[in-house]
């Protein structure tokens, strides 16, 4: 194995340097691309276009981040993250509430938030 050493509180110290080792791949339990591939079949066959299945994939996304079942759905952050407009978000909202996806739950001035319910 080769050697080396580093100088820490001014003493010389031997490391042994993975070099040479081969790291073995780690391996996951199960599959995921963003989102959990058995969720990501579940909504495929639901989402009628492209845009409505990268809303999805981004709820999905939200939700992990938000770490919260029920969480706000911002415009300017589908905008950015996506270049996807407020106008294709609604629609997608709208559809996925009706093909039981989602849950939105509308409170006066306050931001739309949402809830998956499965």
């Amino acid at each position: 194995m080769p050697m080396e050493y580093v100088i820490r509180d001014g003493r010389r110290i031997e490391v042994e340097t993975l070099a040479g080792r081969a790291v073995p791949k780690r391996r996951r339990a199960d599959q995921h691309i963003g989102c959990p591939l058995e969720w990501l079949k579940r909504v495929l066959p639901l989402a009628e276009t492209k845009e409505q299945l990268a809303v999805a994939i981004w709820l999905h996304r939200r939700r992990a981040v938000c770490r919260n079942e029920l969480f706000t759905v911002p415009n300017q952050e589908l905008h950015e993250d996506l270049g996807l407009s407020r106008k294709v978000k609604y629609a997608a909202l709208r559809h996925f509430e009706k093909t039981e996806v989602i849950a939105v739950v509308r409170d006066g001035k306050r931001a739309l938030q949402v809830r998956f319910l499965w």
